[in-house]
Order: structure tokens, then sequence, then C-alpha cells
């Protein structure tokens, strides 16, 4: 009986992205919400979904599930495929890479996949195996890592996984930071796309305008662009929820790891601001630097100016003195126009 119990789990595993997690990982203690993601990540393994973004609060399992446990689930499946993995510096790509190789020369893992298989470190010989790439004995199939920015060029994969391409609040103010993460992604690692590829970014929200924003405002106004499917779970519950989120208001996303006492202790310790963006996946404007959105108002647009106007202008920048060299190298001019 037990024998057979073990057949059936190791055939699980093998079918399914959260049950492969949970044995290989045996202490891996998953939300309900996990169980979603994992069957959200089915549909692009059978090829029904191609373009995902997942936005999750900090330290909520997705790195875990996606960075670790999903590459070499895939590579399980089919030693053959092709996958780059990417995250905000190349040190934590590197560090993820070295776990997924973990994980594949573990003995519960050789027990589902006996035919994936990485060369014996340092051996020097077959198939490559280091800190930015690795290549499956006998087979095709090859992991590669990068940090944004980083250089990917002469490979192609068929499964391109974005997770955090966001550091901290600096980089997510940074406009030329913001622009450089999605020059990066349109002129480097989209292209390195393969027939049929799979792209699937997994985040914290930090910005409107970081690149899950980018990407979904892009599909709403190119309807020849990408689609994405978009999954959003805060770490309370609001009071309008989509489908998949079957919470009631006030719920926390992930009680017995972070209940809703210390997600009100995190609201209050850093604030409104940064707690919508950060665990709400709601990021707004910053208040005292920014006009709020409820500002602009239906009813301050017009389509024709009154005629006789006198008007005046005046570019300011509101933002601290950390930007003064960038703003130096600014023109603000102050403009009288007569209408």
């Amino acid at each position: 009986m037990q024998a057979a119990r073990e057949l059936l789990r190791r055939r699980e595993a093998r079918n399914n992205l959260l049950a492969f997690t949970r044995y290989t990982m045996p202490d891996y203690a998953p939300a309900p919400y996990h169980c979603f993601l994992s069957d959200l990540i089915g549909e692009m393994v059978t090829g029904t979904l191609r373009r995902l973004i997942i936005s999750l609060p900090p330290r909520h399992g997705k790195s875990e599930l996606i960075s670790r446990r999903l590459p070499a689930y895939l590579l399980g499946r089919d030693p053959n495929d092709s996958i780059i993995a990417t995250s905000y510096s190349a040190d934590l790509a590197a560090r993820n890479n070295r776990d997924v190789q973990r994980i594949i020369d573990s003995p519960r893992y050789r027990s589902l996949f006996p035919g994936t298989a990485l060369s014996e470190p340092g051996n020097g010989k077959g198939a490559l195996r280091n800190a930015d790439m690795f290549e499956i004995v006998k087979h095709s199939g090859v992991y590669r890592a990068a940090g944004v920015g980083g250089g990917i060029t002469g490979m192609g994969a068929r499964w391109l996984i974005v997770d955090d391409p966001v550091k901290n609040r600096e980089e997510a103010d940074s406009p030329t930071y913001r622009a450089a993460a999605w020059d990066w992604y349109t002129s480097t690692l989209y292209t390195r796309q393969a027939p049929d590829a799979r792209i699937l970014v997994v985040m914290t929200r930090w910005h409107q305008e970081d690149l899950a924003g980018r990407l979904l405002a892009m599909g709403e106004s190119e309807p020849t662009a990408d689609q994405w499917r978009a999954v959003v779970l805060p770490a309370i519950a609001g009071n309008e929820r989509p489908p998949y989120d079957a919470r009631q208001p006030g719920e926390a996303l992930w009680p017995d790891r972070f209940p809703l006492s210390d997600l009100e202790r995190m609201r209050a310790s850093i604030g409104d601001y940064q707690f919508s963006a950060l665990y709400q996946q709601s990021p707004r404007a910053a208040g005292g630097t920014e006009w709020p959105d409820s500002y602009f108002t239906p009813g301050i647009w017009f389509d024709e100016w009154p005629a006789g106007m006198q008007l005046r202008t005046i570019g300011v920048d509101p933002r601290s003195e950390e930007h003064t060299s960038e703003l130096q190298s600014r023109q603000y001019l102050v403009c009288r126009l007569l209408l």
C-alpha cells in the first residue's frame, strides 16, 4: 500500500507544479493561492496560455515556486526545453540558478525524472555548468540566468521568466532606470524568444509605470501587441475582487505566514503609499510630489479653449535634492501665452 501511494505521488509530481514542489520540498506549506498559480502555469505548459503577469506581495512564495521549482520541473518534463530566467541583478539570478541545480541534483528529483541530469561540478567535461548557465547531459535542454540589463544574445528560449525586475524604491522611482529596464525587455529579452515561446512576469509592484504597468498599458492601447493574463493578489482582500480571489474583504492572502494583524502593523510602519504598492499591488502617485488622480476628474477637460483666455504656465519638478544634477541638465521655461 505504501509503495502504491509513493507511485501515485510521483505521478502527480510529474504532472503538476505544486505537487512537484511538495514532493521535492517536503516541508513546503502552500496557501490556496499557490494551487491557483500552479494551475495557471499548467496552462502555460500546455500552451493554452502564453503571456502571464503575476503580482504578489514580498515574501509570499513567488520565487520558490516560479524561479526555483518551475525551471527544474520544466526540464524534467522535457530535457530539451530552453529557459532564460532573469531578476533585478545578476547576483540574484545566479543564486536562483544554483538553487535550480541543487534541485535537479537531489535524489527526490532523480526519482521523478531520471533522464534529466547535470554534469558533475568542476570536471570540465560534458555539458556546461556554471553560475550563469547549465545544460542537460545528453540533451539540448539549457537554462540561462541573467540580471536585468545583462547580455543574453546568442541564445533563444521557449520560456522567458522575469522575477522581480525592480530592486528597491530608488530604482522604481527613477525614470532613467524604468526606461532602461523597458529598453532591455523590448530590445534584448523579448528578441530571444523561440517559436511558441511563453513569457512569465512575476513581481511585486512598485510604480504605475514599472514593467508590469507598461506591458499591461501597451496591451490595452495596441490590440495587436501581446495580450496578458494579469493576476493581482493583494495581501489584504479589498471590497472588489476578481473571480479567482475567493476571499472575503479584509482577509489576508497567506494568514498562516502573514496574519492580518501583522499586515496592519506593516501598513502603520511603512505608510499607505508604500503599503499600497508593495503589499496591495496598487501603486499610486507619491503624496506631496505629484498631483493625485482625484484632481483629474472628467469635469476639468474641455474640447475648445474659451475665447480671450490668458494662460500662464510654469514647469516644476518637486523631487528631492538627490536629483539636483539631473535637474541642472534640464531647461525649465516659464511661458506666458496669450490666446
